[in-house]
């Protein structure tokens, strides 16, 4: 075994079975607290529940992709561009890769066929890597539109979600062909997919971000909708073969294996909040988080103990941004972020236009922290987020507060500024760090 670093992984049992074949099963945690991790640990027989770590990884994790049986490809550092993977989980090997030519915001793929990511330019940038041995990054057509969120492999394509109010779907089938090929338009704002082309597509979010539903097949081109998720979800895995797996705030965790039945199964709590999951009920599950008593450092302080169930006002945009619809861009990825803190329950993202029109609001009351309390209370949540998105000569400035609806003081407030507005994505994960800490 590793030398150990800092500390010890907090080894846990998860109480329940995931999989149609236990026997088969395999279950994968990769667990911590906030937006970084630092270790991971992986059962691979539920029935001697013996737990194994990897005790060390080579920098802090931001985003992770991969499966037991593959393993692990990872990514941080500065614009998450810093890439290593791990074939062997026993032998504690890891090989660093090229940077990513773009700050990442997202990743899928397996160590068989390489890693995909995206990001960049509004979020449109797609490159993969198909051997290591080459460790050359390869672009492929910039997607049709923002991407919220990707899935697949390079062995049978890449799906990818976004776009208009994030109910817009797209996949490549061949990096040949290199064509985006759109199907029908989500029943619901999107907040994170899963799924292959082989295999069909699940998404989940709208309604309190427990709406879920798959495409099985593009030919059929169609939508069905299942039994709403038992609790908000944070993210989504699995595939049509053999159902989702979910995860959401305050440690909880489900299953879903068989359609016609369309029952939720509840899995034992996690140990503490994770962020991330990734892998197939038949395979093993990967989730995220970080390893109790890290020491933390000053953008890695705990959260708040409560969590506060919330609501995202789009952001106001003053001064020439150059890119359209730039405050509600700003508020979707915040939501997503704001979900992952473990502070708060973001249960849906209001739309200026539609406040106005429901509340017969201008522009100035919306600002008012008075009014946006008051539309709080009569959505029956305990906080609102809203903010703006201000270019002031060369300097980009996002600002972000949180509002108690009861007393409509602000509870926190941070922001970030920047001179590129493709590098606000980058930095919405520290924003919404500072607006959950105490």
């Amino acid at each position: 075994m590793k030398d150990k670093i800092s500390h010890s992984i907090c080894v846990f049992i998860v109480a329940a079975w995931l999989f149609l074949i236990p026997n088969q099963s395999l279950i994968f945690l990769f667990a911590q607290e906030t937006l970084l991790s630092n270790g991971f640990a992986y059962m691979e027989d539920t029935i001697a529940n013996v737990w194994q770590t990897i005790e060390s990884v080579p920098f802090p994790v931001k985003l992770f992709t991969g499966n037991i049986e593959r393993g692990l490809i990872i990514f941080g550092g500065t614009g998450s561009r810093q890439g290593a993977f791990l074939t062997d989980l026993e032998s504690n090997q890891w090989a660093t890769i090229a940077d990513a030519p773009f700050d990442v915001m997202g990743v899928c793929g397996d160590n068989a066929f390489g890693p995909v990511v995206f990001g960049g330019n509004n979020n449109r940038q797609v490159s993969y890597m198909r051997r290591y041995t080459d460790n050359t990054w390869i672009a492929v057509q910039s997607a049709p539109f923002a991407i919220k969120d990707i899935t697949g492999t390079n062995e049978f394509g890449l799906i990818i979600a976004g776009g208009i109010d994030s109910k817009e779907v797209a996949y490549i089938k061949s990096y040949a062909s290199n064509e985006w090929i759109p199907v029908a338009n989500a029943p619901f704002s999107i907040t994170k997919i899963a799924g292959s082309n082989q295999r069909g597509v699940i998404i989940v979010g709208g309604r309190e971000n427990r709406q879920v539903a798959y495409m099985k097949d593009y030919s059929e081109n169609k939508w069905y909708i299942i039994a709403d998720a038992p609790f908000p979800v944070i993210d989504i895995a699995g595939n049509n073969a053999t159902g989702p797996v979910i995860i959401g705030q305050n440690r909880k965790m489900a299953y879903m294996d068989n359609y016609k039945e369309n029952i939720w199964k509840l899995i034992a709590d996690t140990p503490y909040p994770v962020y991330q999951i990734t892998g197939t009920n038949d395979g093993g599950v990967i989730v995220c988080g970080k390893i109790p008593g890290t020491v933390a450092t000053d953008s890695e302080r705990p959260v708040r103990g409560i969590v506060l169930k919330t609501s995202v006002v789009e952001f106001t945009e003053r001064g020439d941004l150059g890119i359209q619809d730039a405050g509600a861009i700003v508020a979707e990825w915040l939501t997503t972020s704001l979900n992952k803190t473990g502070a708060f329950e973001v249960y849906e993202r209001l739309s200026l236009s539609t406040l106005m029109e429901e509340h017969k609001l201008g522009m100035t009351g919306l600002l008012d922290d008075e009014t946006i309390a008051e539309i709080g209370r009569i959505r029956g949540v305990d906080a609102i987020v809203t903010g703006s998105v201000i270019k002031f000569g060369d300097i980009i400035s996002v600002t972000a507060k949180v509002i108690d609806v009861e007393t409509a003081k602000i509870i926190k407030s941070s922001d970030i500024k920047v001179t590129d507005i493709n590098e606000i994505s980058s930095g919405i994960d520290e924003l919404a760090g500072e607006l959950a800490r105490e």
